[in-house]
């Protein structure tokens, strides 16, 4: 007689999420660099057209090139005397860990094949606005209160406000990245969510 397999628990989907998670781990850092060019592209258009003449471009780091080098035209005089046009560094791998834990949710879950593969898909996309989201914001936020007044004023006379930009920024870096990917996955896997929480659209306690 066929009887049907038992449904996972929590514990268990936990469990195998995580372990997943660390594969995706792997797999997301040694690939970095190139699903970086997007999100590289991307915040390189918008920047240009918040700052204008005042910003130059943005480049892998030589030594790390998953990191992003964002060179500006800002003259900045740096603190052994010398004066150049101002760069920094900015991780946008800080905006997007969100992946490898979507990708380890989704292979712990009993959904079809073609539907992870879906759901994963949305998710890179997601992950990807994050990015851009967040890289964009910390290179106004380091320009704004990193490097002095002079620079600051800067930013300030493209229109946007210091508290604008500190907000978007602590969005970008503590609510999005861990946010985004579960409510992806709680939205392709509902039925095991009701499962796990026994409560379904419609019902109320009492």
């Amino acid at each position: 007689m066929n009887t049907a397999p038992e449904p996972m628990r929590l514990g268990e989907l936990l469990l195998l999420a995580f372990l997943w998670m660390l594969f995706g781990f792997m797999i997301w850092y040694y690939l970095s660099v190139f699903h970086g060019i997007p999100v590289r592209m991307a915040a390189d258009l918008l920047l240009g057209s918040t700052l204008g003449e005042s910003f130059y471009n943005i480049i892998p780091n030589p030594d790390r090139q998953y990191l992003f080098q964002v060179q500006t035209q800002i003259p900045f005089r740096f603190p052994d005397g010398t004066t150049e046009p101002l760069g920094f560094i900015i991780n946008p791998l800080v905006y997007g860990y969100g992946l490898p834990l979507l990708f380890g949710l989704l292979m712990a879950s009993n959904a079809p094949l073609w539907r992870k593969l879906l759901t994963l898909f949305v998710g890179y996309l997601a992950v990807m606005v994050v990015q851009i989201w967040g890289v964009y914001w910390q290179a106004l936020k380091m320009l704004s209160f990193n490097f002095g007044p002079q620079v600051a004023q800067l930013v300030t006379e493209t229109g946007v406000s210091q508290t604008a930009i500190a907000l978007a920024y602590q969005l970008g870096v503590l609510i999005f990245p861990p946010l985004i990917p579960v409510i992806i996955w709680v939205l392709a896997s509902w039925r095991e969510v009701e499962q796990f929480t026994g409560w379904k659209p419609g019902t109320s306690k009492g």
